[in-house]
């Protein structure tokens, strides 16, 4: 059996994990779920990640044939984080050395093939990073959807929500989130949303699944969805001003994401403004994934940094 890296995209629900030579030719990719230890429960975040490295051999490839590991993980800024996931791995059995960052900074090494630019995610969670040509690292955003997570898919499920509690009771006008709403989760009424909301397993995936609703209601220039529209686009914008103005003049931005790369109003009202604000800095689609960049850091790891 021939050598070979593993490179992971660990995000805030869900883990991309491609297997690699060491030429970089990918062998395997798979879908398991979420190594997010910040997010999430602890126990639930062991169990996935055996589970990928038991999906590994399984697949054939032994884990003394594994080179190296990189690994792009949501909430990694947590230090007692960082060190348990990488006892975790080498309790498995995975004794390889492991490049463990931040998933933006994954994302980073699968847009870009150099090391000066942006990128900003906005998938269930939202950051901007960015490094410069001396390789200095900037970020903004990303700390969680209880403090922030701004114009992330989450964010505008939470929005959505807020119109269709609010329509009910009186406080806004009605809105055609209510009827959305209702029908994608087949309920009927106020208490059933307030139930499905307050679940006790209920999770922040849960309400960014609700995201998409954004693109009909715009369709049918619904008021609420313009007003949701706006602000969330504002909140991406002002991701990407602080990072671009320690970073100085003319900079490529990747965006990535779920919200950015299939949302067209989003992504549309996004290069508005930033044309405005922004001109030095040109927009463009992320190259690559966050898995093929993790598995970039793990041939990074075994081949010197070259």
């Amino acid at each position: 059996m021939k050598d070979y890296v593993i490179g992971m995209d660990g995000g805030g629900t869900r883990t991309s994990v491609w297997i690699a030579d060491t030429h970089h030719r990918i062998l395997e990719r798979f879908i398991k779920g979420s190594v997010n230890y910040n997010g999430g429960s602890k126990s639930l975040a062991d169990e996935n990640l055996k589970d990928i490295l038991q999906t590994v051999e399984e697949k054939g490839y032994p884990k003394e044939n594994c080179r190296a590991v990189g690994m792009g993980v949501a909430g990694i800024g947590n230090p007692h984080v960082k060190d348990y996931i990488l006892g975790k791995i080498k309790e498995l059995g995975f004794s390889c050395p492991v490049c463990l960052a931040g998933d933006e900074e994954a994302a980073f090494c699968g847009a870009f093939d150099t090391s000066l630019g942006m990128i900003l995610i906005s998938g269930t969670g939202s950051i901007c990073f960015g490094k410069d040509g001396q390789g200095n690292t900037y970020r903004a955003g990303g700390f969680g959807h209880l403090i922030d997570d701004a114009g992330s898919g989450y964010a505008i499920g939470r929005d959505i929500l807020k119109a269709v509690v609010r329509a009910y009771d009186g406080r806004r006008e009605a809105t055609l989130f209510t009827e959305l709403v209702f029908s994608f989760l087949k309920i009927d009424n106020i208490n059933e949303l307030i139930a499905y909301v307050y679940k006790h397993n209920r999770t922040k995936k849960d309400i960014a699944r609700l995201a998409p609703l954004i693109e009909e209601a715009c369709e049918k220039k619904d008021k609420y969805a313009q007003e949701i529209l706006k602000k969330n686009v504002c909140d991406l914008t002002d991701l990407v001003t602080p990072v671009a103005g320690h970073m100085r003049g003319d900079l490529p931005l990747a965006v990535s994401g779920s919200v950015l790369l299939n949302n067209r109003y989003i992504y549309e009202g996004f290069i508005k403004r930033m044309k405005g604000l922004h001109p030095n800095v040109s927009v463009f689609r992320a190259k690559n994934t966050a898995a093929d960049g993790a598995v970039t850091m793990a041939l990074e790891l075994i081949n010197g940094g070259n």
